[in-house]
C-alpha cells in the first residue's frame, strides 16, 4: 500500500477518534441532587457560603382583607409528608404553610418568595449550580383547582416559567388533589443554565419564585363562619403546604490546561494577591506611551 493512502486512512482514524471525544465529553453529564431548603433553618451551602432564607407572600388585588383578617398568611408549619418524616428520622422536619383567601372568582394569584434571613425583606434569587434541569418539591393540596408554577431566571437575566406536575401526569401545576403529592418541573435544555465564557459563576442561574394561581371557576375561600343572625364573623382560607424545594442539576465542566482559572473566586485571589504590581505595570506602560 502507498505511503499516501496509509497517511490518509491514519488521518481519517485520528479525525474520527478526536470528533468522538469531543462528541462525548460535550454530552458527559454529573447529576447532582441539591436541597435549596427544607425550611428548618438548615443553611444552603454553595462554593462555602451558606444561604440562608425567609419566606414571604404576596397576592393579586382581589385578595381578602378585613378589620380582622388579612391573606395572605405564611409560615412555618410543622408538618411534612410521612416519606420525608421517616427519613428525618428524629429530626423535626417542616414545610411552609400558605393561607389565602379571595373576594372574587378570577386568576388570582398568590407569589411565594425567598429573602435573605435577617435582611431587609427584598426578594432574595436562590442561586443555582450547574446545569439546574429539575425542580422537585413536596405540595400539599385541598382538591381545589388550583395550579403551581416555578420561577427561575437564566443566565440572560430572562425569567421562565416552569409548571409543576405530579406522578399521574395531571393538567400542569394542578393542584387538584387531597394530600401530599410529589411535583415536578423539567427545565428545557434549551433554557441557558451556565454561561459560556470563562471565567463563570457556578451559580449564574437562581429560583425566583413559586407563583400559585386560582382558576375562575372555583371558589376562592373554604368556607365562612356565620353569627346566630347569619353575619359573617370568619373566613375559612384555602390552604398549601410546601415541603424541601430541591433541584436535580447537572454539575459536569469540561477539564482542560488552565481550568482552575475559570473560578471567579480564585481570579479574584490571584489578582488582589498580584493585581497591584499588574496595576502599576499598566499605568507605567500607559505613561511611557504619553511621553513617546
Amino acid at each position: 500500500m502507498k505511503k499516501g493512502s496509509l497517511f490518509a486512512i491514519f488521518s481519517i482514524i485520528f479525525l474520527g477518534s478526536l470528533s468522538i471525544s469531543t462528541y462525548a465529553d460535550s454530552n458527559t453529564v454529573e447529576m447532582s441532587s441539591r436541597i435549596l431548603d427544607s425550611f428548618d433553618g438548615t443553611a444552603y451551602v454553595v462554593d462555602g457560603e451558606e444561604y440562608h432564607y425567609t419566606w414571604q407572600a404576596v397576592a393579586s388585588r382581589y385578595t381578602t382583607k378585613t378589620s380582622d383578617q388579612s391573606f395572605p398568611q405564611i409560615g412555618v408549619i410543622n408538618t411534612a409528608p410521612t416519606v420525608l418524616e421517616r427519613l428525618a428520622g428524629d429530626k423535626d422536619v417542616k414545610s411552609l404553610g400558605i393561607q389565602g383567601s379571595f373576594d372574587r372568582r378570577a386568576y388570582n394569584w398568590i407569589d411565594i418568595y425567598p429573602t435573605a434571613s435577617g435582611g431587609d425583606g427584598q426578594p432574595a434569587e436562590i442561586p443555582l449550580l450547574g446545569r439546574t434541569r429539575v425542580i422537585d418539591i413536596w405540595a400539599w393540596g385541598s382538591d381545589l383547582n388550583y395550579y403551581l408554577e416555578a420561577y427561575v431566571r437564566d443566565t440572560r437575566g430572562m425569567i421562565h416559567v416552569i409548571p409543576l406536575r405530579t406522578p399521574e401526569a395531571n393538567p400542569a401545576g394542578s393542584l387538584r388533589y387531597r394530600g401530599w403529592k410529589n411535583l415536578t418541573g423539567t427545565i428545557p435544555a434549551g433554557i441557558p443554565m451556565v454561561s459560556n465564557v470563562v471565567p463563570r459563576s457556578n451559580h449564574a442561574s437562581t429560583f425566583v419564585k413559586f407563583r400559585l394561581w386560582t382558576d375562575p371557576s372555583e371558589r376562592t375561600y373554604i368556607d365562612v363562619e356565620r353569627d346566630s343572625s347569619g353575619k359573617v364573623t370568619k373566613i375559612v382560607p384555602f390552604y398549601l403546604y410546601i415541603a424541601q424545594l430541591k433541584v436535580l442539576s447537572d454539575i459536569y465542566d469540561t477539564i482542560y490546561d488552565g481550568d482552575r482559572l475559570a473560578n471567579p473566586k480564585l481570579a479574584d485571589q490571584l489578582w488582589s494577591s498580584s493585581g497591584s504590581g499588574g496595576g502599576n505595570t499598566a499605568a507605567a506602560n500607559n505613561q511611557a506611551g504619553n511621553n513617546q
